[in-house]
């Protein structure tokens, strides 16, 4: 899947370029608010952050495409019934924190409603790149699966070369890799503004 999603990107990229569409290339910081919906997490959100570059590709007056490749350090909380869904492989002591970070990948197409409102939407790939919870028994288990599929929609703001944006995505991939039997689904509101670099 995350092969198909770099793949699509490259294409839609040279596709751009070959007919001489306008690229512009920047950055992204903000903050996100993460909930890992499912049994046995805290149905909360709790406060991280992140931040990464983007390619904007204008493809008309009103339409662009932005792939992005950001870092993405997530919060979530174990709920205090854990336990009892996870009686059997899980860990009775472990700490209530789940700190995740992620290597996001979304692919937006952007909608230029006016000149100053923007509607993005598209897919986003995540891949687990670091782990901080002890929620399995086995000091080598993690309890959270390492890819991440999800569907992203927002709104930007456009301030001359600054842009404001508030995003949300549904994980639709199931993350929990303890057992099969309950199903975790991230959710994700992303804050924050990009700028072009050049």
């Amino acid at each position: 899947m995350k092969r198909n999603i770099f793949l699509f990107a490259f294409i839609l990229f040279f596709i751009a370029s070959s007919n001489g569409q306008s690229i512009n290339y920047g950055l992204s910081i903000g903050a996100n608010l993460t909930n890992m919906k499912g049994n046995g997490i805290k149905n909360s959100f709790s406060a991280g952050w992140f931040g990464g570059g983007f390619a904007r590709i204008d493809l008309s007056e009103k339409w662009n495409l932005k792939p992005e490749l950001l870092f993405n350090y997530a919060n979530n909380k174990k709920a205090t019934n854990f336990i009892n869904y996870y009686n059997i492989n899980g860990n009775a002591q472990a700490s209530e924190q789940i700190k995740l970070s992620y290597i996001n990948v979304p692919v937006l197409i952007g909608y230029k409603v006016s000149k100053l409102l923007t509607i993005n939407v598209g897919p986003q790939y995540s891949f687990l790149v670091y782990d901080d919870e002890n929620l399995v028994l086995s000091d080598k288990a993690v309890a959270v699966k390492r890819n991440d599929i999800g569907i992203l929609a927002g709104v930007q703001v456009n301030v001359e070369n600054v842009r404001f944006f508030a995003n949300y995505v549904a994980g639709v991939a199931n993350v929990n890799n303890i057992d099969d039997r309950y199903k975790w689904y991230n959710r994700q509101v992303f804050i924050g503004m990009n700028f072009n670099f050049f």
